[in-house]
């Protein structure tokens, strides 16, 4: 009993020695390294960043701070996705890192998907206070027009971004929404101390002014403004629409002109026009119209989505986007706008905020086909099969058979190695269009792959029946035929071979060594000299007429063909065998006549002799 005690306690104490941490020092060292990363951003001098890193590594190679650090790398050389994907690993390893929400936040803004991007940066502001995070949901709260939300946290900036004209053009806008005058009236002109010439806090001071009834003024910040911006037509419009309320017409006509208006022009007057530039594909003037309503009458509905348009088709993706966005704020939404600012984000590679879109769009509009079809090429384009394998599905249930959704299917469920499923799509796909070349070819490679040739070799006769010279399917069936020792099919695949291609060595070739195998040594020797005369340094039909040559026994032309295919390809090694093969009948010779003159030689040897009595005597 007691050497059983006494064995426990040795045991405990190897374990104490060798450092055994009964499972919590690896918790420990990850909480360490978590701990160690804390702060670290892409701004970290890079001595310090690379002592950081190497001591993350030692503690947790592989915890939260070693992912949260290889985003940083990643985020640094514009490798966004994979910075993104790092983020995310560094946080479900370790719930509790700021950062790694608030840089995840960062690049969800700079990515354009709003939402995600306001979830990481409130995640990472209720971890730690961080002025950088801070700014960015702010700025976030304030485009939803949610004030409050948005001065708290303009207001954890400070005193970091004190100077910062953005932020305190941020606050303004939020004392302004609220209706706070006099304290948006301050942070605008604090802006303005410290620059003078900026033109967002002259607009805004203009706004206050008019509100308070106080045009001259108002008007003096709308001229500042323009001073700063002269091309700003709503400034120009605004400025026009003051003057004409203090009476001065004979100004506010020039500035009218200036922003693109004409006072006699009526808002049905800009629509036709508008409509008769589209027609003309005079895209930009028809934008130039709507802009000019939108000016005049700006809750004029259903203009923001024409303008939209308008901006796409001239290809003005960013203003085109604007104009969308616009009018879904304005509650003017559709199926239709959620398609197009679907596929302009898609356009920009915003892919996240395009499956947003498009998903949108099909809530709206269930029957959306297009938006299915880019829906799930997006999803394939990223790697996600089952969810591209559920809309292609979804596309034939809502409309119809189509051969090339089915095609399509049946590509994505091979990749899932659903063999069954993706044949029957296959064969679903030819059906409706029989002459499908990619279908037929993609189900005779599936059924070669299941082992079922002669079902692929059905497919492949037809590919061969609708292009002839299809240099794929012809391999493939002659692999098939070869297989199934159907030399005649295969011999009269490979003449078919040389009719389309006359000019092609290998194709000769190819058709010699069915000739030499089925013994047509002339055949045989005919297709690997035509293929040496297309192609003089063709190796392979070198030996072939050597092999000829061997068979029918002429070996020393025999050994000049193996010659010259040593020549044109050393590394090829069968000539260099059959060569060794026919030197040796030579060398035999030789030394059967060395031996007998040898022979005769030894024997009048008298060593040989005496070595014979020395063994005798023994």
């Amino acid at each position: 009993m007691h050497r059983c005690i006494y064995g426990l306690i040795l045991i405990l104490f190897t374990f104490l020695l060798c450092g055994f941490t009964w499972g919590f020092g690896k918790g420990d060292r990850c909480s360490e390294a978590t701990k160690a990363v804390e702060g670290v951003t892409n701004e970290t001098p890079p001595a310090e960043r690379t002592k950081i890193e190497k001591q993350i590594s030692a503690l947790c190679p592989n915890g939260g701070a070693a992912h949260y650090l290889k985003g940083l790398a990643l985020g640094a050389s514009n490798k966004s996705e994979q910075a993104i994907s790092e983020y995310r690993n560094a946080i479900s390893k370790e719930p509790l890192l700021a950062d790694a929400y608030g840089q995840l936040g960062l690049l969800m803004l700079k990515k354009g998907v709003p939402d995600e991007a306001s979830v990481n940066l409130y995640s990472s502001l209720k971890l730690k206070n961080s002025p950088i995070y801070a700014k960015a949901l702010a700025d976030l709260y304030l485009e939803g027009e949610f004030y409050g939300l948005a001065l708290l946290n303009y207001e954890q900036t400070m005193p970091t971004f004190a100077n910062d004209v953005s932020v305190q053009i941020g606050m303004g806008q939020c004392y302004l929404g609220q209706g706070n005058f006099v304290k948006a009236r301050e942070k605008f002109q604090a802006v303005l101390n410290l620059q003078p010439a900026n033109e967002i806090s002259h607009l805004k001071l203009a706004e206050i002014y008019q509100k308070e009834k106080q045009y001259d003024q108002a008007i003096a910040e709308i001229r500042l403004s323009l001073a700063a911006n002269p091309e700003n037509r709503d400034s120009h419009y605004r400025l026009a629409q003051l003057l004409e309320m203090i009476g001065n017409s004979i100004e506010a006509g020039n500035e009218y002109r200036l922003a693109g208006v004409e006072r006699s022009v009526s808002p049905t007057d800009h629509m036709q026009r508008a409509a008769s530039f589209a027609a003309a594909g005079a895209y930009d003037k028809a934008a130039n119209e709507y802009s000019a309503l939108l000016l005049e009458k700006p809750e004029t509905a259903g203009v923001r989505e024409k303008l939209g348009d308008a901006q796409m088709a001239a290809g003005h993706d960013l203003e085109a986007i604007a104009a969308y966005e616009q009018a879904v704020r304005r509650k003017e939404g559709n199926g239709r706008i959620s398609y197009n600012l679907g596929a302009l984000y898609e356009r920009k590679g915003a892919l996240d905020e395009s499956i947003s879109q498009y998903k949108e769009a099909i809530r709206l509009d269930e029957d959306n086909g297009d938006a299915r079809r880019r829906l799930a090429e997006i999803h394939v384009l990223r790697g996600e099969f089952t969810e591209a394998i559920q809309e292609y599905r979804e596309l034939i249930s809502r409309h119809g058979d189509n051969p090339l959704s089915y095609y399509k299917l049946a590509r994505l469920l091979e990749k899932k190695r659903d063999y069954q499923a993706a044949t029957n799509a296959y064969t679903k796909a030819v059906e409706l269009d029989a002459e499908n070349i990619e279908a037929h070819r993609g189900v005779a490679q599936l059924y070669m792959k299941r082992k079922m040739p002669d079902e692929a070799k059905k497919h492949l006769l037809e590919i061969l029946r609708l292009i002839p010279t299809d240099v794929e399917a012809r391999n493939a069936l002659i692999a098939i035929y070869v297989k199934k020792k159907q030399y005649d099919e295969t011999t009269a695949l490979l003449e078919e071979d040389v009719n389309l291609n006359p000019n092609s060595a290998d194709s000769h070739y190819r058709l010699g060594i069915m000739y030499a195998y089925r013994h047509n040594h002339d055949g045989a020797l005919a297709q690997f000299q035509k293929a040496v005369e297309i192609k003089p340094d063709h190796a392979r039909a070198l030996n072939g007429i050597g092999k000829v040559y061997l068979k029918t026994g002429d070996k020393e032309k025999a050994r000049e063909s193996f010659n010259a295919a040593r020549q044109a390809d050393p590394r090829l090694l069968e000539p260099v065998e059959l060569l060794s093969r026919l030197a040796p009948e030579q060398v035999k010779k030789v030394s059967v006549k060395s031996k007998k003159r040898t022979s005769k030689k030894i024997k009048v040897k008298p060593a040989k002799k005496v070595k014979k009595k020395r063994i005798t005597g023994r």
